[in-house]
């Protein structure tokens, strides 16, 4: 696609939602990462740190009742455990 064709999208873009309420923009903003991601050519590695925080800009922040983070870390720490003695 040419860079005209590109920059006249953009200018469409941004005047087609310049009037939109504010809720609105953002959801318009999760949908672009939405589709960033879908179409993407090179997702990271599932479980990679990029891939997760790629999963929270697109949810926003955790968030984690008392003390069930701890127990969610040491369930991961156990797994880890369980796979090194079961392949080394």
């Amino acid at each position: 696609m040419g860079q005209r064709v590109r920059e006249q999208l953009t200018d469409r873009l941004v005047t087609d939602i310049q009037d939109l309420p504010t809720d609105k923009m953002f959801q318009v903003i999760d949908f672009v990462g939405y589709l960033r991601t879908k179409y993407s050519l090179q997702s990271p590695q599932r479980g990679s740190a990029e891939a997760i925080l790629q999963a929270v800009e697109q949810v926003g922040s955790l968030q984690f009742e008392p003390g069930e983070l701890d127990t969610l870390l040491a369930d991961i720490q156990s797994m880890r455990e369980m796979d090194m003695e079961d392949y080394g």
